[in-house]
């Protein structure tokens, strides 16, 4: 009977192992899939800011804040940049509408088409993200994993929407944090304890059950003629 209970708590603490590294994995994937948006973000940033250097080079009265360049990769964060981004971009390029030598600048074509590639670059690795983001989502929701995955430490991630326009939904997002283990290691800890109290507790029914039946048969014993 004891042998049976420790099989079944072994196994159970295996599939919470093994769902813990399988969440960690996925969970890492998403972590790089954020780096490379962000990279994409990031570099996206700084084009937009050297064309606004150049419509200032062209149209020294217009006053156009520089983009503040950050390595923070929380998804509200990239979101937030991406939609500024965007905002800024829409000036600028109604600046240019309305100055034709700045438009016709051969700088200012070469930014703006770096920028659309970079554009192309940051939906691409969005989408990456999403499917990451996916992948974890679907593993987290399976059984038997939904039941362990919270109490572990690790919520559902949150995807990133956005577009070309800079629209977002940046209500709906939020950081994504997982387990550093800690939490496993507590788990561990106490079921370790729980483990060694019922194979004790166990135990001593054992004993006393032979005591029982070696009484019993002391007393058979005495009353034979």
């Amino acid at each position: 009977m004891i042998l049976l209970f420790l099989l079944v708590i072994a196994a159970v603490i295996g599939k919470v192992v093994s769902s813990y590294n399988e969440l960690q994995k996925r969970a890492q994937t998403i972590r790089e899939k954020a780096s490379n948006v962000q990279v994409a973000i990031s570099k996206k940033l700084a084009l937009v800011n050297q064309l606004i250097d150049v419509v200032k080079n062209y149209q020294e009265g217009e006053q156009l804040v520089q983009l503040k360049v950050s390595e923070d990769a929380s998804a509200s964060h990239m979101a937030s940049s991406y939609q500024q981004s965007g905002a800024v971009l829409a000036v600028v390029q109604g600046l240019a509408d309305r100055f034709p030598n700045l438009k016709a600048s051969e700088q200012y074509h070469r930014l703006v088409d770096s920028i659309q590639q970079c554009e192309l670059n940051i939906q691409d690795n969005r989408e990456k993200y999403n499917l990451a983001v996916k992948d974890y989502n679907t593993l987290r929701v399976r059984i038997p994993t939904i039941f362990i995955a919270k109490s572990l430490g690790f919520p559902e991630a949150p995807y990133l929407q956005f577009d070309v326009s800079g629209v977002n939904e940046s209500t709906s997002l939020q950081e994504f944090k997982t387990d550093d283990g800690e939490r496993l290691q507590q788990l561990f800890s106490g079921a370790g304890n729980r483990i060694v109290d019922m194979a004790a507790q166990a135990g001593k029914a054992g004993r006393g059950l032979v005591d029982k039946v070696v009484d019993a048969s002391k007393n058979d014993g005495s009353g034979t003629p």
